[in-house]
């Protein structure tokens, strides 16, 4: 995942329609705890805002052109 991708978040049952764009990434050798600075879209009534993320939370909707790091 890199900087740039449309993600969604993998739970669209209890979160329908909730994407967003990843903005920064850490870089480890540890895939387990990789993680992702999402701007999230308003959803629903529930405005999601930012945040760190777990890379295994999300699935890559539309991916930035580019490397993937």
């Amino acid at each position: 995942m890199k900087v740039g991708d449309f993600v969604e978040w993998c739970d669209q049952t209890n979160y329908p329609g909730l994407c967003g764009i990843v903005t920064k990434t850490t870089f480890t050798t540890d895939p387990n705890s990789r993680q992702i600075f999402v701007h999230w879209w308003d959803f629903c009534d529930y405005a999601a805002g930012e945040g760190w993320e777990k890379v295994r939370d999300v699935v890559v909707i539309s991916a930035a052109p580019g490397e993937t790091k």
